[in-house]
């Protein structure tokens, strides 16, 4: 597998760990695949499909995790925080209800144009480097998404970076 099935495939075994006890389910991965991007199935021959897709607090932080820049590097923060006190930058912060929904509408929005067939969910992996309560903003992502167009029947969740918290977004 290379790099994006790796990660799509780790997605997608902590959703099942997690979404199945919730729902008395036991999916279990059958295909990786492309669009949808693993597919599922249980003990009853049920279809579940997932697309996974990730989110990042801002710009090139996914790159920064795979070892790809060196923006969040403690040299370039000690760099930044130079700059901020010469009055040449502001200083970088994260806010889940600003920058960081933002970025996961983003995602989610670019997901709701395509089709992926039925019995659909959109997983979406968080890699922050902080604990986000997504339920905590929820209704507000819920209601800046036109859902007229959902493909997702199964939901749209966000599952945390090391996958210990599953939230249904919509």
């Amino acid at each position: 597998m290379n790099e994006k099935t790796n990660i799509e495939h780790g997605t997608a075994d902590g959703f099942l760990r997690l979404y199945n006890p919730h729902h008395g389910t036991d999916y279990e991965i059958v295909e990786v695949s492309d669009a949808p991007d693993i597919r599922c199935r249980d003990s009853e021959g049920r279809e579940l499909n997932l697309e996974i897709t990730t989110t990042e607090d801002n710009d090139r932080d996914i790159q920064a995790l795979l070892g790809r820049s060196d923006h969040l590097s403690i040299e370039a923060l000690e760099k930044h925080n130079e700059r901020v006190a010469a009055g040449l930058e502001k200083p970088k912060y994260n806010s889940l209800s600003g920058n960081v929904s933002d970025k996961l509408i983003d995602r989610i929005k670019c997901k709701l144009i395509k089709d992926y067939g039925g019995n659909v969910a959109l997983v979406i992996r968080d890699t922050s480097g902080c604990d986000w309560e997504w339920d905590e903003v929820e209704d507000e992502i819920r209601n800046r998404l036109d859902l007229s167009r959902n493909p997702f029947e199964k939901g749209i969740w966000v599952l945390s970076r090391v996958k210990d918290k599953l939230f249904r977004i919509v």
